[in-house]
């Protein structure tokens, strides 16, 4: 069965992302809905877990941060803490956490007390937030293939890559050769099954809106981990904030 395929189109002017469509009248939508499964993050089980404050909340950074978690009952999906030093820190060690946030302003330097925040809606509450390295896995061990799952820049991460940190450390990404990726890499019993890499900014341009990624050049997976990378960099890794945040992970049964 043919699908409706999805691709980055970089526009011109400031070399924006969007998601493009390509014409398939042999796509059966109804046939689709019914081979997938999509993880929304919406109910009250998800809303229980959005954190306040954002920053040195309780259930991120208080003495059980390191188990805070987040399963996907349906899917067997699940969202966890890297605790990365033995999470004394909680998600200052890495991990995804279920947010609600929204803050449009990324047209000045931000900071870490946004950091749960994203600056576009998707017309959904919730969405996951990820920082810095950090894994998903099927609880059930069983592999699936992800067919796509929505991405955007944090409210954070994207005000640094426009304007710097202010501080002089993280630098604006604003020129030719300048960028910040997410690579997700997926992972079948224990062996890696391929990388999808995600522009958050490049060359000027920068994922202020929600994009749908395809993400079945993996294969089928049991797990999958995230890393950045970006061309401001120091000997400890790149300056720029290690966030992303994704919505709407669609799983086929």
């Amino acid at each position: 069965m043919k699908r409706i395929g999805f691709y980055a189109c970089l526009l011109s002017v400031g070399m924006a992302f969007t998601a493009c469509e390509s014409d398939d009248s042999d796509f059966n939508p109804g046939t689709e809905q019914e081979q997938t499964q999509t993880v929304t993050f919406e109910g009250s089980y998800f809303d229980a877990l959005i954190d306040a404050p954002q920053y040195g909340g309780p259930q991120l950074y208080g003495p059980d941060a390191k188990y805070y978690n987040w399963c996907d009952e349906e899917t067997q999906l699940c969202g966890y803490m890297s605790n990365t030093w033995g999470g004394s820190y909680g998600f200052a060690e890495g991990g995804s956490a279920i947010s609600n946030y929204i803050d449009a302003n990324i047209n000045e330097p931000r900071d870490y007390n946004v950091q749960l925040a994203v600056p576009f809606s998707n017309g959904s509450k919730n969405f996951v937030v990820v920082f810095d390295n950090s894994s998903l896995k099927f609880a059930d061990k069983k592999a699936r293939v992800i067919q796509s799952m929505d991405v955007i820049g944090t409210t954070y991460a994207l005000a640094v890559c426009k304007n710097g940190d202010g501080n002089d450390y993280a630098k604006a990404l604003t020129g030719n050769g300048d960028f910040y990726n997410v690579i997700v890499t997926g992972f079948k019993a224990g062996e890696k099954t391929g990388d999808v890499t995600i522009s958050i900014a490049k060359d000027g341009g920068f994922l202020t809106d929600w994009f749908k990624a395809d993400m079945t050049p993996l294969g089928a997976v049991d797990s999958l981990a995230f890393s950045m990378d970006g061309s401001d960099k120091s000997n400890w890794g790149i300056k720029t904030p290690k966030y992303f945040a994704f919505d709407n992970v669609v799983i086929k049964k």
